[in-house]
């Protein structure tokens, strides 16, 4: 018997400061993540960054929070509900695990083992499209040293990025299309920055390791199925932490769209099947503010594709090789 497991990056597990700061600590002492020796990385995390930035972060989280029941990240609501959908629909038992923080790999293994006495693979679907060693290699590298650490009666399957398979495209072009009418000026593309340096060192790999190839595939094969025509896009990053990042940044450059007459503007972040921290308050609060206050007149927020039937069903064909 198979099973899935769906891994995502990650969320605190409540609002408060002790786990905002956990959180964050133990995000950014990740090596991959970070660039820096795990040493460095793990005392930097959490002897200077998560104690100074908690308060800031939590008060971001707290704007982004489901205010419905249950009250949780909605993060953690969304994988799991996209989690209980594909194993309805297609009765598989699937579980789910962040990267950092809970539920994690472990525990997801150990679930699917007791569900499924017979489970003899478990497919890993990553909530990545594009691959990035901050979270593709980060997560597949946990996961097998997770896996290696003891006997196990199945063996995986890693699912690789599918930044141009057909069915995501689609799902993102069937999500999209409510959204976008015919007086939009520029659809606005939105991914996480990375430093330069870890992207240069990743494309001379090749493609299948080619965050910036990926991503522009994506949006080249999206605007095809929605017939836009590429001038009208333009591509944003956000969440960057040096100027040696990719750019131009989100949080900077959307206020110059209006000065540029582009005042009618819809943002999709492709990257994120989940929406997040990076959707919900960086796009759909702070982008939208600073557009808004440059002279916006239509800011329009697409969301993530979340538990949609559409993704549901592309997700099923990705997994199952169509």
């Amino acid at each position: 018997m198979k099973g899935i497991l769906l891994v995502n990056v990650g969320t605190p597990t409540g609002l408060s400061s002790t786990n905002v700061r956990r959180f964050i600590g133990e995000m950014l002492s990740d090596p991959l993540l970070t660039d820096q020796p795990e040493w460095l990385s793990r005392f930097l995390a959490r002897k200077i960054i998560a104690p100074l930035g908690c308060a800031k972060a939590k008060k971001k989280y707290k704007l982004i929070w489901r205010k419905e029941e249950p009250i949780v990240s909605p993060v953690l609501y969304h994988t799991q509900q996209l989690a209980q959908a594909l194993q309805d629909r297609k009765g598989i038992p699937v579980e789910i695990a962040m990267r950092y923080g809970e539920p994690g790999i472990t525990q997801a293994f150990r679930n699917l083992e007791k569900r499924c006495p017979l489970l003899h693979e478990v497919i890993v679907f990553p909530l990545f499209p594009h691959y990035a060693q901050s979270t593709t290699k980060s997560a597949v590298d946990e996961i097998g040293r997770i896996f290696y650490r003891r006997p196990h009666s199945f063996r995986l399957k890693i699912i690789e990025p599918y930044y141009n398979h057909p069915a995501f495209i689609n799902a993102l072009a069937v999500n999209a299309k409510p959204h976008i009418t015919k007086e939009m000026d520029k659809l606005v593309f939105s991914y996480h920055s990375l430093p330069v340096k870890q992207v240069e060192r990743a494309w001379q790999k090749g493609k299948e390791f080619d965050y910036v190839y990926q991503l522009k595939e994506t949006n080249r094969l999206l605007c095809e199925q929605l017939q836009i025509p590429q001038n009208q896009t333009i591509a944003l990053f956000s969440s960057q932490r040096s100027k040696n990042w990719l750019k131009p940044f989100l949080n900077t450059d959307i206020g110059d769209l209006p000065k540029m007459g582009m005042t009618k503007i819809a943002v999709i972040a492709p990257g994120f099947p989940i929406d997040n921290l990076e959707t919900l308050y960086d796009i759909d609060i702070l982008a939208r503010h600073l557009f808004m206050e440059a002279g916006g007149e239509e800011f329009t927020f697409i969301p993530s594709l979340n538990a949609n039937e559409i993704w549901v069903e592309a997700l099923w064909k990705i997994v199952s090789g169509v």
